[in-house]
């Protein structure tokens, strides 16, 4: 899990929707805006592509746990969220559109 101070409240979520950039891939929808403050990540999911809370839960800390690798590649000062689309089938499938995202977007060094 990543540290509360490098999360984003929920009452950022309208300020990304306005202003954001938006990337898609298979499994991910990552809207992003820079900002200079330091680097805040989300993961969100919705109850459309996930019923249960338990699977919701595991989804989104599995995100925040593989996104922890990627912490020192990504460019400072960007706020942003990643909303799956999917629920997938295990960790190499996150990892692998994990790092396709981060590529495409050029959030990356």
């Amino acid at each position: 899990m990543l540290p509360k101070n490098r999360r984003i409240p929920r009452k950022m979520f309208p300020f990304l929707s306005n202003k954001a950039k938006i990337f898609k891939n298979k499994l991910f929808l990552l809207k992003f805006v820079f900002k200079e403050r330091p680097s805040r990540f989300c993961f969100s999911i919705s109850k459309k592509v996930a019923r249960n809370a338990v699977t919701r839960n595991k989804m989104r800390r599995a995100g925040y746990r593989l996104l922890k690798k990627y912490l020192s590649e990504i460019k400072p000062e960007v706020i942003a969220l990643f909303s799956y689309r999917v629920i997938p089938k295990d960790d190499e499938e996150i990892i692998k559109n994990l790092e396709s995202i981060l590529k495409d977007s050029k959030l990356t060094k």
